[in-house]
């Protein structure tokens, strides 16, 4: 089923390339936080062989890869993004491991029209954030889901609610200040830190039976205190907040980012907790 079927990106979503670089650069790194919290997804969408899935925000495709594993031979799974780059190592993750029931779409998948009733589970793993519409989109998740079909996803919670976005603030904070992340509930990162909103919202799409649960894992977020420093100024969050600082100032946040991170620093790296939302959902 693997295939290059590809279909207009809309400027519909609050992506930008510098993240698909970002995605690309960090893909151990990325995979190594995000990983868990796809687990727990899949889990929670408790998938079957024969089923249908659809993969919202598949990314470089580990969950569309996994997926396609669970509901193999004869199940299919569908993942679309709206960035190139990322479904090139997606389709290359699928290929070099074998799995033939998975296609990739590069698309707005708020609007893209996949087929009413089409699935059995829609799936995501930080994916759906970052929609300039998210009542339009999660409407079009609950349409392409056939009655009694499922929603499982995670989204990051309240930031401060993952320990080492917490400490990074804190260490940063007296030096740079804090940055800003946008009002709330808009289009990115933390658009449904609320979990009232994020009920609210998979409740009007047409979604019912809605659980919201708190999930929190331990992640390894890089090798040592200098590889976590670095990746944290990395951010898109980072450099905006340092952009334009004096040289002193940007060289005290880094250094007391490596001071508050030493504690967590071990032989298997820096581990510390993120804490994420995980939402399921009947149709």
């Amino acid at each position: 089923m693997t295939g290059a079927h590809e279909a207009a990106a809309a400027p519909g979503q609050h992506w930008h390339e510098d993240i698909t670089q970002l995605y690309l650069r960090e893909r151990d790194r990325i995979e190594a936080m995000n990983g868990p919290f796809g687990d727990a997804m899949l889990d929670a969408a408790s998938l079957t062989p024969g089923e249908r899935v659809l993969d919202i925000g598949c990314g470089q495709g580990t969950t569309t890869v996994e997926a396609a594993r669970q509901t193999a031979p004869s199940g299919e799974v569908l993942g679309v993004d709206i960035s190139g780059p990322l479904l090139q190592e997606a389709r290359r993750r699928a290929r070099e491991g074998g799995v033939g029931n998975v296609d990739f779409v590069q698309a707005d998948a708020q609007v893209y029209p996949f087929g009413e009733a089409a699935f059995d589970a829609v799936i995501s793993r930080f994916g759906v954030m970052f929609f300039d519409d998210h009542d339009t989109a999660f409407a079009n998740f609950a349409t392409a889901v056939r009655p009694g079909g499922r929603l499982a996803i995670v989204c990051p919670a309240e930031p401060l609610q993952s320990e080492w976005i917490r400490i990074a603030f804190t260490a940063v904070a007296p030096h740079v200040g804090l940055p800003d992340l946008g009002p709330a509930g808009a289009p990115g990162t933390f658009a449904f830190a609320d979990s009232d909103r994020l009920a609210a919202t998979i409740l009007r799409a047409g979604f019912r039976d809605v659980s919201i649960e708190a999930v929190i894992r331990p992640i390894r977020l890089g090798d040592d205190v200098l590889d976590v420093a670095a990746f944290v100024t990395s951010l898109p969050e980072g450099r905006q907040l340092l952009a334009g600082k004096p040289d002193a100032k940007v060289a005290a946040a880094a250094d007391s980012l490596k001071t508050a991170f030493a504690p967590h620093a071990g032989p298997g790296g820096v581990i510390v907790d993120e804490s994420a939302w995980l939402a399921t959902a009947r149709r």
